[in-house]
């Protein structure tokens, strides 16, 4: 039985995840176990069999992305940054989609999206996450505290309660609730991940 690296095969795995891959749906085109992809990606292995590696190397993007993904894990990762005083209209400027669209899919009512729409809300969410938006004017002070007092309400947690190896799941639903977090910083610069294009 030959090894290799998993190192590339890590990175390889990671890419698909982000563009929108279950670790089901990665493991079902190169013919391995789910388990077996989720333990790569995780780091949990130093060495593959090369069949493996070869097998998850060939598998793309198109192999494992629908047209028409869950809104799921984008719905949480939106309710978890409102929960840090982001509001959807600060978080749709950003991202580039469109207020309409982001705010149906923070209240639940998106029964799809499309992988692009994913891809920007996951970046918008990994560079947020624990930093708190601005509050230099009043309109923004005002903004911040609504987006709180939303979470608040609804009992939406901040990014510590949300379980990213379950995320993406459909159904998922977080253990935690809603509780006041601050910040490590304050979300004002531009992120390079996002382009200005409106995706919906």
């Amino acid at each position: 039985m030959t090894l290799v690296s998993a190192s590339p095969v890590r990175e390889h795995v990671l890419k698909l995840r982000a563009a929108g891959g279950s670790y089901e749906a990665i493991g079902r085109a190169a013919g391995i176990g789910a388990m077996t992809v989720h333990g790569i990606a995780k780091g949990r292995r130093l060495k593959v069999q090369t069949d493996v590696a070869c097998r998850l190397l060939t598998v793309t993007e198109d192999h494992v992305c629908p047209l028409h993904l869950s809104p799921n894990g984008t719905m949480w990762r939106l309710r978890a940054l409102v929960a840090m005083g982001h509001s959807c209209t600060r978080m749709a400027s950003t991202a580039g989609i469109s207020p309409a669209t982001l705010r149906r899919i923070v209240r639940g009512e998106a029964l799809t999206i499309t992988p692009e729409l994913r891809l920007a809300v996951t970046a918008l969410f990994n560079a947020w996450w624990d930093k708190a938006p601005p509050c230099r004017t009043r309109q923004e002070k005002l903004a911040a505290r609504n987006a709180r007092r939303r979470a608040a309400l609804h009992n939406w947690p901040c990014a510590a309660g949300l379980d990213e190896d379950q995320l993406d799941q459909p159904g998922y639903r977080p253990r935690c609730g809603w509780l006041p977090a601050t910040g490590t910083s304050i979300a004002d610069q531009p992120i390079p991940a996002l382009s200005r294009k409106k995706i919906a």
